[in-house]
């Protein structure tokens, strides 16, 4: 069975919009913003300023929030321009074999090409008196009406030999799993190749998610819960739109959830203090702990090498007595450790961690004070 799945700049079309197109926007916007703002002659914040910064991070965050509503709004927008099979005849979604019969009826009287006046042209009415017929035929089928309310019409262009229900849900479920693959190695190849890693996690659990709704709205005899009970009641009784169709919801919701996970993923470098260069966490591993301890390590030799010539310079004096010139040698040795190379913070960072190593490991009573 031939499967294609809905991959399309509806799908991809997001993904470059969220991360080039409006960054590159932005830009071109803070200029005019502050052509406009700023009185001609006063200075303007330089790029990679404090100030520039924190208006290109209120700009980016202005244009993703409203990017994010558009998306909604324009999914919604396209869906009630495209209709569907019940607001074409005029039913409503739970209407029975009785009720759509009648209003079949009704529009055969207004619409056959038969009975439309001398005016019109007949084979557009004739047209649209067959758009009429095909949407009563697929209601009156149950399994093309089941497939109808959760995939929309493209199924039946996917599916042609589709008969069953069973048949039309494998058929979608195929798909579901086509796109949603396709998708998580797109995001995991650049994931690797280290683009789209702010947000990685919004951008899965979306698709998880993503997934997990469609193939549940698949599966069940019903509509869901939230629109049958909560969303088209509310819809429907202050006139806003059409009740939804379950195709439609996920339409929108698969354009929502796929939007916030961008939305939320981009917002993360929008907090640091410079966008451009992340913070990175203080590495803390072995290989770093090897480094520290040659540097101080060198630091102490070159310490000793200093220590030696300062000893030999002092003791010119006293070259023809040997017990006085090994009193000062001790010390001047005692002076530079307790009052050099003690004062280092380098050489205080490792006496503090070598006690505290030392402590970890005795009992409460014998740790004493640092």
């Amino acid at each position: 069975m031939a499967v294609k799945g809905n991959i399309s700049w509806d799908t991809i079309g997001p993904f470059v919009v969220w991360q080039f197109l409006i960054p590159m926007s932005a830009s071109w916007i803070q200029s005019i913003l502050y052509s406009i703002f700023i009185r001609a002659g006063d200075p303007k914040p330089q790029p990679g300023s404090p100030r520039f910064i924190r208006h290109r991070r209120q700009l980016l965050m202005a244009i993703y929030a409203a990017y994010f509503v558009f998306t909604i709004y324009e999914a919604d927008f396209e869906l009630q321009r495209a209709g569907n099979a019940y607001a074409d005849l005029g039913v409503p979604i739970n209407v029975d074999e009785g009720g759509l019969q009648s209003r079949f009826r009704k529009l055969t009287v207004r619409f056959h090409p038969d009975k439309v006046g001398p005016n019109v042209d007949r084979e557009k009415a004739n047209d649209f008196f067959v758009h009429l017929k095909h949407a009563r035929d697929t209601i009156l089928d149950p399994a093309k009406r089941f497939a109808y309310d959760r995939f929309g019409p493209t199924i039946f262009k996917g599916c042609t030999h589709c008969l069953t229900i069973g048949e039309f849900t494998s058929h979608s479920l195929l798909v579901t799993l086509y796109t949603y693959g396709a998708l998580l190695i797109f995001l995991g190849g650049a994931n690797s190749l280290g683009y789209f890693k702010d947000g990685a996690y919004w951008r899965y659990l979306a698709l998880l998610g993503m997934a997990t709704y469609e193939i549940r709205t698949a599966l069940r005899p019903d509509h869901p819960t939230f629109l049958a009970k909560y969303l088209n009641p509310l819809v429907v009784s202050m006139g806003w739109r059409p009740a939804y169709l379950p195709f439609q919801a996920t339409s929108i919701i698969r354009k929502a959830a796929l939007s916030a996970a961008q939305f939320l993923g981009l917002l993360i470098p929008l907090y640091r203090d410079d966008p451009q260069r992340p913070t990175k966490v203080t590495e803390d591993s072995e290989e770093a702990r090897h480094k520290q301890v040659d540097r101080l390590e060198a630091f102490v030799q070159e310490s000793a090498l200093d220590a030696n010539r300062l000893l030999e310079l002092e003791s010119m004096p006293y070259r023809e007595n040997e017990q006085l010139k090994t009193e000062l040698r001790q010390a001047l040795k005692r002076y530079m450790v307790q009052n050099v190379v003690h004062s280092q913070k380098i050489v205080r960072n490792a006496m503090g961690e070598s006690l505290q190593r030392r402590r970890a490991g005795a009992p409460a009573g014998a740790k004493g004070t640092t």
